[in-house]
């Protein structure tokens, strides 16, 4: 009995379809048409053509009489049946003992409510589907008033059970976008349990999936790429969405690592620009094709080219040309034929030499070129302008610091680190007695020893000199220095000096001559020491001898003075009046000349105490007065307050005054003016004795206290004496007679004298 579509939708109502109403379809169409015998389609042609695609038909035609939908029709051969059985995961009991394909699709509703509610809109109103059922592709579409559905287990379904099992999600939708079949990594993208899942819950990758899938059933195909979430991973998918059949099919492909690759070689390539930015060189890339690719604002510079016209990518020629045009690049005589060989660069086999070219301004460049693995080439400006000059004065430095060295009296010579010979000058090579040609060759250490130690026969030193050479250890790389005496007797002195690159400097002076003047000074010197010693004891002796005849002369003097030999006439008492102060002179010249031969001999000690400056200026001032003939010269006492106390030897600071002062009385005269003073400058102390008497010559002030090298009167032992007794205290003196008009000595002392200023005993016996 035919379906009646009319008093189907009347019977079970519209919420049927929209209410799930599958099964009770299902069940309707099993009780109307399960046994009824299927009719096969009327045109062979069809039965023929649906046959060949593999697929099965079932066709509800109206009928004649208008009274509603037909029969359904069935065109399917034994095999294609069989095809479909084997798609379905059925049990047999399900099935009939021999099943029709209209038996197929009443297990397919069973199993899909979907199936069955496309089903109903398909014969209520016409509306076509697409659905994947049990691993089966069903189609239904409405042809004029016939409702035909199509079962399909060939290609489109086998292709879908490959991607069953892709490693990318895949799935197809309907015409209205909604989810027909997906695979395994679809599922998983979208958090589904199962098909059916994702399918209740409309999963989709995300919204715009959705809306561009309905789009796509309508012709459009879609690619892009999103980021989406998948697995709580942040993931960009390219999605490709494609019409197929009344639906659309879609595939997602990760291509997160991809983009990220992509990513970190744009950030690459900026930071190549920036890099190939900040050299100083010049660089330029050109491609397979010979035209400007790459550049770096070195290359701009250099040849003074607009960046507009170097990004429009020039080709190699035109780049060329135009140097030469703007008089970049020096004049060639055929520059045709230079053009060529620079472009045949691009083909030439093996690698390509560096060259230099000069620049109309002078400038050097060193051009370096790179073939590319693309067939490109790379091309590098360097200015060597700088460097050659440089070079050439380095070269310049080491040919003066050679000849230089060949002025030297001394030998030279530096051997490197691995004990090689580097440098040696002249004098090295005769003092060795080694060939010119031999030290050019730069040979080892070894060699050079070979032939020197026939000058100096000692290997312990060759082998010394071979570790400090080449033992790199900080105890042998420090200067070390000596000297020895050669073989035919000559005195060399040597010194050996590590150089801050690892090499080691050997330096050798011929020290013969000054060794024999040494030795000639030296015995000279013993000779004066023997000499003054002799001097000393001569003095002295001769001292002691003047003493005893000047004693008795003195003596006698006094008696005849006194009347013992009877009266004296005036006359006779001028006369022993100077012969008393000759003797009295004379006897404190004897003293002085005593005093000093012992401070020369170092046997003056001091009798340190303390001293007053003020008492002893007027103790000395009051003798001066006393023994002086002349008392027409006035004597002067200036003692500052702070002179105070200081500690000397009392006996011998009178001694300084006294000489002073006599000395001063010497060379003055009526309307003159003897000055004694003191002043104390924080701990030293100045005592000076001025006179208004005649000055002493500026070429004869510094030997005025050199004694028996006197060559002025006012000048003698006296003053010799004063320098000696002052450094005894350790202080010093000095002397001024501006305009040669009066004499000032000054003497500065220690506020605190000490034994240790005096100069040690010495040994005159030996």
């Amino acid at each position: 009995m035919p379906l009646d579509l009319s008093a189907f939708l009347a019977q079970w109502g519209r919420d049927i379809v929209t209410a799930g109403g599958a099964a009770a379809v299902a069940g309707y169409l099993a009780y109307r048409f399960g046994k009824q015998r299927r009719v096969p389609l009327s045109s062979p042609r069809a039965s023929a053509a649906i046959a060949a695609s593999g697929s099965v038909a079932l066709v509800w035609p109206d009928k004649d009489d208008g009274e509603g939908w037909g029969q359904p029709e069935e065109e399917a051969d034994a095999s294609t049946r069989a095809t479909l059985l084997k798609r379905l995961d059925l049990k047999a009991s399900s099935l009939a003992e021999e099943p029709s394909t209209f038996d197929i699709l009443e297990a397919m509703v069973a199993a899909s409510a979907e199936l069955g509610t496309r089903l109903a809109l398909l014969r209520q109103r016409g509306e076509a589907f697409t659905l994947s059922v049990l691993g089966l592709e069903v189609m239904g579409k409405p042809h004029g008033a016939k409702a035909i559905v199509w079962l399909t287990p060939g290609a489109a379904a086998g292709d879908l059970a490959g991607a069953e099992k892709a490693s990318f999600p895949a799935w197809r939708t309907d015409s209205q976008g909604a989810l027909l079949w997906a695979n395994t990594s679809y599922l998983k993208a979208v958090e589904a349990v199962d098909l059916e899942d994702a399918r209740a819950r409309d999963c989709a990758l995300d919204q715009k999936a959705r809306d561009d899938a309905a789009q796509a059933a309508k012709g459009q195909a879609f690619t892009y790429t999103r980021a989406i979430t998948i697995d709580g991973k942040r993931r960009m998918l390219r999605i490709s969405l494609f019409p197929a059949d009344d639906g659309a099919s879609g595939v997602a492909f990760d291509v997160t690592e991809e983009i990220e690759v992509r990513d970190t070689l744009a950030r690459e390539a900026k930071a190549h620009e920036e890099t190939l930015n900040h050299l100083t060189d010049a660089v330029a890339v050109f491609d397979s094709t010979r035209r400007l690719t790459t550049h770096n604002s070195a290359f701009s510079n250099l040849w003074g080219l607009e960046d507009a016209w170097l990004n429009d990518g020039p080709s190699h020629g035109e780049w060329l040309d135009r140097l030469r045009q703007s008089a970049k690049i020096a004049a060639t005589r055929d520059f045709a034929a230079w053009k060529a060989k620079e472009l045949s660069h691009y083909q030439e086999p093996g690698l390509i030499p560096d060259e230099t070219w000069t620049m109309p301004d002078g400038r050097i460049l060193r051009v370096a070129r790179q073939r590319q693995p693309s067939g490109g080439l790379l091309i590098l400006f360097e200015d060597i302008s700088d460097k050659m000059g440089l070079q050439a004065r380095f070269k310049t430095l080491i040919e003066v610091q050679r000849a230089t060295l060949d002025k030297l009296g001394e030998g030279v010579a530096v051997f490197t680190a691995d004990g090689r010979l580097s440098l040696a000058n002249s004098a090295f090579a005769r003092m060795w007695g080694l060939d010119q040609s031999f030290l050019e060759a730069l040979p080892e250490f070894d060699l050079v020893a070979e032939r020197a130690i026939l000058v100096h026969r000692d290997p312990t030193f060759w082998s010394e000199l071979k570790a400090r050479i080449s033992d790199p250890s900080p105890r042998s790389r420090q200067e070390k220095q000596g000297e020895f005496v050669c073989a035919d007797g000559t005195s060399l002195t040597w010194l050996t000096r590590p150089l801050p690159d690892g090499a080691t400097l050997a330096a050798f002076a011929d020290v013969t001559a000054a060794r024999e003047v040494e030795t000639a000074l030296r015995d000279k010197a013993a000779a004066f020491q023997d000499a003054d010693r002799l001097k000393t004891e001569f003095v002295r002796n001769v001292s002691y001898q003047l003493r005893t005849p000047l004693t008795t002369i003195g003596g006698y003097a006094e008696l005849l003075a006194a009347g013992v030999g009877g009266t004296l006439t005036e006359s006779q008492s001028d006369y022993l009046n100077a012969i008393g102060l000759a003797s009295g002179q004379l006897e404190k010249l004897i003293e002085n000349i005593l005093d000093l031969a012992m401070i020369d001999a170092g046997q003056m000690s001091l009798d340190l105490g303390d001293v007053s400056l003020a008492e002893t200026l007027e103790v000395t001032a009051e003798i001066a007065r006393t023994n002086s003939v002349n008392d027409q010269v006035r004597i002067v006492v200036e003692c500052d307050d702070s002179a105070g106390i200081i500690r000397a030897d009392k006996a011998r600071i009178r001694q300084i005054l006294f000489n002073l002062v006599s000395n001063a009385l010497r060379f003055t005269g009526k309307g003159d003016m003897i000055t004694i003073g003191a002043r104390r400058f924080d701990d030293t102390v100045r005592l000076w004795v001025s006179d208004t008497g005649p000055g002493i010559d500026m070429a004869r002030q510094a030997s005025a206290f050199e004694g028996f090298a006197d060559g002025d009167r006012r000048a003698g032992v006296s003053l010799a004496l004063v320098k000696r007794f002052v450094e005894l205290h350790g202080g010093w003196v000095s002397l001024a007679s501006p305009n040669a008009k009066g004499v000032t000595v000054s003497c500065y002392l220690p506020a605190r004298a000490t034994h240790l200023h005096a100069a040690p005993e010495l040994d005159l016996v030996s």
